[in-house]
């Protein structure tokens, strides 16, 4: 058992790939240290079980949202019903929502229109938003910027750019998570910039079962991973694991508003 506790910022338990063994891979993050994971909804089916999962667990909490490639599949009703979702006590954000055109699944266009329906609804409810951007990064910045002020703070998870682009983001209020790609020994670019990033606007994250950090590289991603991320901003920062440890669970809980229910 760990000495240290972590926050997976951004996970998803409710994918097929922990159908068998969601149960034992949460109770293993614990083992590892991770007390506060937040399972991140990509659908609204999804959604609803993402917090069906979080229920009645400790340290467990949901985000609700439509991920960008399911764009074309959006309705008023959708709309709607993540916005019936948002009011429940433990769902602390709206996502993950954003831009892809990596595989443009759905026409950008489309993704671009809902996008700011849900970050309407986001200014609304004064709900923290993740966001997920891919080859998208000029056009996410275009809408965000066309809401700053107005959003209760976000978090670009996963972030793959460079430390200029992070800057961007960090001037409109929003902090960035780091997942297993920080680990790559070719991440060169995404590793300067968590070394020149401000520990206070960073947060750490799995993204899994996607994704697994280096020493896990090939296998499916689990929660309790998020510990070799962490390691990997220790280094990069010269810091004590401790401190990474200590401040990414601050950041997580303050941008999710949980100061008061994790301690």
């Amino acid at each position: 058992m760990s000495t240290l506790r972590f926050a997976d910022s951004h996970t998803h338990l409710d994918m097929p790939e922990f159908a068998d063994d969601q149960e034992q891979i949460i109770e293993q993050a614990r083992v590892a240290g991770v007390e506060l994971m937040i399972n991140v909804g990509i659908s609204l089916d999804n959604s609803r079980q993402v917090l069906a999962t979080v229920q009645d667990r400790s340290g467990l909490y949901a985000a609700v949202g439509i991920h960008p490639h399911g764009a074309s599949t959006v309705t008023e009703e959708a709309l709607a019903a993540i916005a019936d979702l948002l009011e429940r006590p433990k769902v602390v954000a709206l996502g993950e929502i954003g831009l892809d055109f990596y595989r443009l699944r759905s026409p950008a266009a489309l993704q671009e229109t809902w996008f700011r329906r849900f970050l309407d609804l986001a200014a609304e409810r004064q709900k923290p938003v993740i966001i997920h951007t891919r080859e998208a990064t000029e056009a996410t910045l275009n809408i965000l910027r066309e809401y700053r002020g107005r959003l209760r703070g976000g978090v670009m998870h996963c972030f793959s750019g460079n430390y200029e682009e992070a800057r961007l983001f960090l001037d409109l209020g929003l902090e960035i998570s780091f997942s297993g790609v920080l680990t790559y020994p070719n991440a060169k670019i995404l590793q300067e910039a968590a070394r020149r990033l401000p520990l206070d606007r960073l947060l750490i994250e799995t993204d899994a079962p996607y994704l697994s950090p280096q020493p896990r590289r090939g296998r499916r991603n689990e929660p309790g991973y998020v510990v070799f991320t962490a390691q990997a901003l220790a280094e990069l920062k010269s810091l004590p694991l401790e401190t990474i440890a200590q401040q990414t669970w601050n950041n997580t809980c303050r941008l999710f508003g949980l100061d008061r229910r994790v301690k």
